[in-house]
């Protein structure tokens, strides 16, 4: 896609090196103009965006190699997602494909104090974590990506039902890339191991989110997700049909809708 947006594993980098700050005060290149003089001159977009997304990437990595992976397992499902609820514009696509990847850059901002805390968060802790999604987004706006990335990144925990973060956004006014973000991130979150909980069980979290459909995520994209699901299931079902029982791998459906 045009951003250039990366999915092999990133590994840990010096953050001074790949610092946001450095990356977005970057000083476009100089040139001497016909005169002999120097002139300022826009590094193109086809160039920028790339190296933005991939080091913006690996500053989560170096700050937070947890979130980073749960990004890029966001990111493998997204499109499916969001291809099998009917979207095909390829401005919102792309857009998507970005979202996902950098939805949680805005925890940069948080500090590992409470990111990190083993058990439940305080309301103060709670409203401290939720501002990830406005620094998030301000920084991509910063950065000026296109399209209506910032927006989804800035309300993928809005609820189809207004009562979500950090606007109270409801149903259609939900930019609809932040409706499939919040599918699939809730999605991964459960079935990963955090600092204060277990990982859920994939059945677990597929009944959780069929249960919020229409409360707190978009019905027709939670029957995209659903479908998507079953799918997996049956072709995993087929597979194991007419072999000895073996012990079931641990791959996320995740992993394995791509």
């Amino acid at each position: 896609m045009g951003l250039g947006l990366q999915r092999a594993e990133t590994s840990a980098v010096d953050i001074q090196s790949f610092s946001v700050s450095h990356c977005l005060n970057e000083q476009p290149a100089q040139a001497a103009g016909p005169d002999g003089s120097s002139e300022r001159r826009e590094t193109p977009a086809v160039d920028r965006f790339p190296r933005l997304t991939d080091a913006l990437a690996r500053t989560m990595t170096a700050r937070d190699a947890q979130t980073q992976q749960h990004s890029q397992r966001v990111q493998r499902f997204a499109l499916s997602l969001a291809r099998e609820a009917g979207i095909t514009d390829s401005v919102m696509l792309e857009a998507i494909d970005g979202a996902a990847l950098l939805h949680d850059i805005g925890k940069l901002g948080i500090p590992d104090l409470v990111l990190q805390k083993p058990g439940p968060l305080t309301r103060n802790e709670y409203n401290i974590v939720k501002q990830h999604v406005i620094i998030g987004a301000d920084i991509l706006a910063a950065a000026a990506f296109p399209g209506p990335l910032a927006l989804i990144v800035r309300h993928h925990h809005e609820n189809w039902d207004g009562s979500g973060y950090p606007d109270g956004l409801r149903g259609q006014a939900i930019p609809v890339g932040a409706r499939v973000l919040a599918i699939v991130d809730c999605f991964d979150a459960l079935t990963s191991d955090r600092p204060y909980r277990r990982a859920q069980s994939q059945g677990s979290a597929v009944a959780m989110i069929h249960e919020r459909r229409g409360a707190m995520y978009d019905p027709e994209i939670t029957d995209a997700f659903l479908r998507i699901v079953q799918r997996m299931r049956s072709g995993s079902a087929r597979k194991g049909a007419g072999r000895p029982q073996t012990r079931a791998k641990t791959s996320s459906l995740v992993a394995r809708a791509i």
